[in-house]
């Protein structure tokens, strides 16, 4: 049995071989997930960072409720742009003082963007109103 010990080795070589690609592929795929952990993370802070802002124009700036939309980038957050949309609401059972005759009630929707491996996008809604509900 000559050649035993060289195809004990070889086999050993090609065992250690597949579990050195396992280990490996199982790093990748690690990196990968925090990657994107952080980039929906910082989209959450931007998403956040805008409803509050707008909160605040919705209590001190009459020019909230000319609903327009928003598109825009925040310096801070490169990389990421986000889109705010506004719903007049109207006629709504669950809000039966809404609309009626004015502006008062909108359904507000921030969609945070980012180039990632693919592009990503995050949504946050929120109802606003003048009058307390």
């Amino acid at each position: 049995m000559k050649g035993q010990g060289i195809i004990e080795a070889v086999y050993s070589v090609g065992i250690l071989g597949l579990l050195l690609t396992g280990v490996v592929i199982l790093i990748l795929l690690s990196v990968a997930s925090k990657k994107n952990d952080f980039d929906r993370k910082k989209a959450t802070e931007l998403g956040t960072l805008v409803i509050e802002d707008l909160i605040n124009k919705s209590q001190n700036d009459a020019t909230f409720w000319n609903l327009t939309e928003i598109n825009d980038s925040n310096s801070n957050f490169s990389g990421y742009t986000y889109n705010v949309g506004f719903t007049n609401v109207t006629n709504n059972l669950a809000y039966p003082n809404c609309g009626v005759g004015k502006t008062d009630c909108a359904e507000v929707n921030v969609t945070v963007n980012w180039e990632g491996k693919n592009p990503q996008k995050m949504t946050f809604n929120r109802f606003f109103s003048k009058n307390a509900y």
